[in-house]
């Protein structure tokens, strides 16, 4: 039998290009968890590195480049975090997988502020997510359509709103299960949106200052949106 091209060893020089685009992401993350995505540029990660900006240039085409590597790896480190969490609980209902991928989520966030907020706030404006990253993040929200959808298809069906053919086609792109009902959909789309600013508030010491316990918000909106599902 002839091998196949996953069975041939990677050429050396391969090996040792992936060694330093895994060193120089892992030096840029450092940055970044330390003081934000600002402090990330080619000349502070060189510098951590014993590398000059030029030799940088060989691997990351810019700094823009290296940041949209950085936003895919969070990406998948947040999606497979919360996919992992819920494909642990498979013997659990619908019910409590969706409180397990939405804790989950948060509890990533909080782990990874500055992570958090260079996905969805610290990056430039009408620079779209790299479609990679997209895709990787999209594995974390499976799960709780498929719990939200469980829960729905034992109550009566919603009516159709205006937004259930643009719902469609976003799970569908995702490759969400086909028989999914808009009502699924929308509310997986307002658990995210719910879950996203109660971690961004807590995130920037809003919650806190108020004296609220982010933690109590959570299973608030998680039970609101387990009610809404059931009708």
């Amino acid at each position: 039998m002839s091998p196949t091209a996953a069975d041939e060893p990677v050429p050396r020089r391969e090996r040792l290009r992936q060694q330093t685009v895994d060193e120089i992401k892992q030096r840029a993350f450092e940055l970044l968890d330390a003081g934000g995505a600002h402090d990330v540029t080619i000349a502070s990660v060189g510098k951590g590195m014993g590398m000059t900006p030029p030799a940088l240039y060989r691997y990351f085409a810019s700094r823009e480049a290296l940041l949209s590597a950085l936003v895919v790896d969070a990406y998948a480190d947040l999606g497979s975090t919360v996919a992992d969490a819920v494909g642990g609980a498979t013997d659990e209902g619908p019910h409590a997988r969706l409180r397990l991928a939405l804790t989950t989520y948060r509890a990533w966030a909080t782990a990874h502020p500055r992570r958090y907020t260079m996905l969805f706030s610290d990056r430039s404006r009408g620079v779209p997510d790299p479609p990679a990253g997209v895709v990787a993040v999209n594995v974390g929200m499976l799960p709780v359509l498929v719990a939200l959808g469980e829960i729905a298809a034992a109550s009566a069906p919603a009516g159709a709103t205006p937004l259930d053919d643009a719902l469609t086609r976003w799970a569908q792109g995702m490759g969400a299960p086909g028989d999914l009902p808009p009502a699924a959909l929308r509310l997986a789309v307002l658990a995210w949106s719910r879950v996203h600013g109660l971690v961004s508030l807590e995130i920037t010491g809003a919650l806190a200052g108020m004296g609220l316990d982010a933690g109590l918000l959570l299973e608030t909106e998680v039970e609101s949106l387990l009610a809404a599902a059931a009708g």
